[in-house]
């Protein structure tokens, strides 16, 4: 679950290239011993160095470079011009010379660690990680109690998906210094990376003998139980893919954000599907809300959880908390619609209607545009019998559908009932007439309203249309047989309706009165033809 933060050290290198720092540098090659009489002739050859450099520096290159060719001219074993002539080259593309006079300039003073950088830099810039190494192998020969060289060994092999030579190197760490707190961390860095590597080629056997590694030098490592719990999942193991998920949520030293990306990488895909993952999930959200109880978002994650085994009431405890927390001034996790659009939805299912019409209202003012609030609130506003109130409030919501279909069904239908309560039923046949042209095929319209036609005794052949195909749908449900039977005595065609009430006599027990009543009707009607 992580990798190789950074290269910092590769980038020390770059002091190198484009600079002229002739001062940590011999100017002259190992032929030419300290004890040899500086002439006239050394200086003059210095003197144009120091001229190259300086046009070097002015951004005078092609200058310079003929002034370090005539340095080279007049001492072939001038070792830093070589090397800085080689920086020019390399920064025109011109990598091959520059290798070369680098090489040049290393030659001639084999033990100048500069001189090598700045190879070791150019094979780094070209993304040659493995002549890299090869080049720092070299450093660590001229200085080998540098501790920082073999740690940048170790990247560069690391880099060049090299494990033989990391776990190698590692090894040469470890005996040279002995294992300490920054060693382990090292290494846990390092099996990490490999057994990441190791992961995206499938070698899971190899992968898990490095997370192995991992735990057994720090069991209390934050990120390996992570990395094992999705491993198990890769593997098929449920039960070591919870476990190790939970050992990780569980660790103080994870962060909150880091916890909540791995719990929901490694059940977010299932969750909803398999109830396993769905009960392991939901547990793991629960300990989360105790560890982080002002984390706006696992509040929200918890009220989904709620909501999907059917706790309404603490779906909505779940809600309310996290409104709270996004209301906190200067909230780094403010509230939006669909926070409070979740709200009235569990609020509806928990069939809270007093509460919902409360949020409803406040979602209205904080959300005017937004046309499913009035939808809701003037569902339960006829629920509580205020039937003007839930037309003028359905009516309002109305105008704000654009494009949905079946949002536009539902105010039609919502519509299409309160209208029908306040005895307007022409109002209600008309909004019924608009929410099936939305839904031709909504059952539930259907019935109502061919039941509607017929209490009204109007249209009662459109009424047996639509009741018809209900039951051709249904043919054992006693309340559209009852509605179609209905309907056929209203048309006084009391044997069919007879006939079409036998279709559920055996389920006469569990008639409601009214279907009992309609049918005592039909039975008297029968009898007195």
């Amino acid at each position: 679950m992580r990798g190789l933060k950074n290269f910092a050290f590769l980038f020390a290198f770059l002091l190198f290239l484009g600079s002229c720092g002739s001062t940590k540098k011999s100017s002259k090659g190992d032929s030419n011993p300290s004890n040899k009489e500086y002439s006239i002739n050394d200086l003059k050859i210095d003197g144009v160095f120091l001229d190259a450099c300086t046009q070097k520096q002015l951004g005078n290159q092609d200058k310079a470079i003929e002034l370090f060719d005539q340095v080279i001219s007049a001492n072939p074993n001038y070792a830093a011009a070589y090397f800085e002539k080689a920086s020019i080259l390399f920064n025109r593309k011109d990598v091959k010379s520059a290798i070369d006079l680098t090489q040049k300039a290393i030659d001639l003073q084999p033990r100048n660690k500069w001189y090598i950088m700045q190879k070791a830099e150019i094979y780094l810039i070209l993304s040659d990680y493995v002549n890299a190494a090869k080049v720092l192998e070299e450093l660590i020969v001229l200085e080998p109690e540098e501790k920082d060289y073999y740690l940048q060994l170790l990247q560069l092999y690391t880099q060049a998906s090299d494990e033989n030579n990391s776990l190698k190197t590692l090894e040469r760490i470890e005996k040279k210094w002995k294992s300490d707190k920054e060693l382990t961390a090292i290494k846990k860095q390092y099996y990490a990376i490999f057994a990441e590597k190791n992961m995206k080629k499938r070698d899971y056997q190899t992968a898990l003998k490095y997370y192995q590694k991992i735990e057994e030098l720090d069991p209390s490592d934050p990120y390996i139980h992570a990395s094992l719990a999705n491993y198990y999942l890769i593997q098929g193991e449920r039960e070591k893919t919870f476990s190790n998920l939970e050992k990780s949520i569980s660790n103080t030293e994870l962060d909150y954000n880091t916890k909540l990306q791995v719990l929901i990488a490694v059940y977010g895909k299932t969750a909803d599907s398999n109830q396993e993952d769905f009960t392991h999930f939901f547990e793991l959200l629960k300990k989360l809300s105790k560890q982080y109880p002002m984390e706006k978002s696992i509040w929200e994650l918890l009220s989904t959880g709620y909501s999907q085994v059917e706790d309404y009431q603490k779906a909505v405890e779940s809600l309310k908390t996290a409104i709270e927390l996004g209301n906190i001034p200067k909230s780094q996790q403010p509230n939006s619609y669909p926070i409070y659009q979740s709200l009235l939805f569990a609020q509806s299912n928990l069939g809270a209607s007093d509460s919902l019409i409360v949020y409803a209202k406040k979602t209205i003012e904080l959300y005017p545009e937004q046309p499913i609030p009035y939808l809701l609130l003037g569902a339960n506003q006829m629920y509580k019998k205020d039937y003007n109130e839930a037309i003028e409030t359905l009516e309002q919501g109305l105008e704000l559908v654009i494009s949905d279909t079946v949002l536009f069904e539902e105010f039609y239908i919502n519509l299409a009932h309160a209208h029908y309560e306040i005895k307007a039923s022409d109002k209600a046949f008309a909004y019924f007439d608009k929410a099936l042209k939305m839904n031709p095929n909504n059952y539930i319209v259907l019935n109502n309203y061919a039941y509607y036609l017929s209490e009204e005794d109007k249209d009662l052949d459109k009424a047996l249309q639509m009741a018809e195909k209900v039951v051709e749908k249904f043919p054992q449900m006693p309340t559209y047989i009852d509605t179609y039977a209905w309907i056929l005595f209203k048309k006084k065609d009391y044997k069919k309706a007879y006939e079409a009430m036998q279709n559920i006599i055996s389920q006469k027990e569990n008639w409601s009165p009214v279907v009992v009543q309609h049918y005592e009707e039909i039975l008297k009607a029968l009898e007195n033809q």
